[in-house]
Parts: structure tokens; C-alpha cells; sequence
């Protein structure tokens, strides 16, 4: 029966591991998306200064604020994106530590039992020595 339920704990455990792996690399790759944006926002600007400063652009200035309010359309978006995943990453790393303090409870349960049920046999040997 121990067995059962620590083999039950270990695949809830690795199950969360894995659940705890998929979030982070999510995570990660909505902050990549999320830098590469903001990069193309800081170069967005620099043409737009630049078209401001004289310099000829290639690209109209119409055409640049269009795409900037697009990338800050799409950044409050992967913000929200990442705020949700941050908190799910959080949830599965609780879930994750309640899951290892059970099974760590459990075993030190299992282990009283067991040492228990050892004293008693060692003093029921004991009494039955001394009843001969």
C-alpha cells in the first residue's frame, strides 16, 4: 500500500516537473518575442528621427507610426500573455513544493510505522524470552 501511494506521489511530482517546464519555456519565449519588440520599437524611433532630422528615409513616416501602434497593440497583448503565465509557472511551483512536503510527510510517516512496528516485534521477543 506505501508503495502505491509513494509511486503516486512521485508521478504526480514528475508530472508538475514537466507541467513546471512547459510555463518556463513559454515564459521564455514570450520575453524573447517581447525584447525582439521593443528592439524593433527602438529602431522604428530612430528612423522616425531621423526622417524628422533631414536625413531621406526609405520609409515613409505614416507607414512607421503604423507599425508602432501595432508593436504597442501587440506588446499589451504579450504582456497579458506573460502576466497569465507567470502566474500558471507560480500555481504549478506551489502545486509542485505541496506535492514534495506530502511526500516527504508520507515517508517520514512510513518510516515511524515501520520503526515502530520493529520495537514492537524486538519487544514482544523480549517478553516471550523472559516468559520461558
Amino acid at each position: 500500500m506505501t508503495g502505491n501511494v509513494r509511486t503516486a506521489y512521485r508521478s504526480m511530482i514528475r508530472l508538475q516537473k514537466l507541467a513546471r517546464t512547459r510555463h518556463e519555456m513559454e515564459l521564455s519565449r514570450l520575453n524573447a518575442q517581447f525584447a525582439v519588440m521593443e528592439e524593433e520599437n527602438g529602431t522604428l524611433f530612430k528612423m522616425q528621427d531621423e526622417q524628422f532630422e533631414g536625413n531621406a528615409s526609405f520609409v515613409p513616416v505614416h507607414i512607421i507610426i503604423r507599425r508602432l501602434d501595432a508593436n504597442k497593440i501587440l506588446q499589451t497583448q504579450l504582456s497579458a500573455h506573460i502576466a497569465g503565465e507567470t502566474r500558471d509557472l507560480l500555481k504549478v511551483s506551489r502545486m509542485l513544493d505541496i506535492l514534495n512536503n506530502r511526500l516527504s510527510a508520507f515517508e517520514r510517516a512510513s518510516l515511524r510505522t515501520e520503526e515502530a512496528m520493529e520495537i514492537d516485534e524486538h519487544v514482544g521477543h523480549l517478553l516471550a524470552k523472559h516468559a520461558i
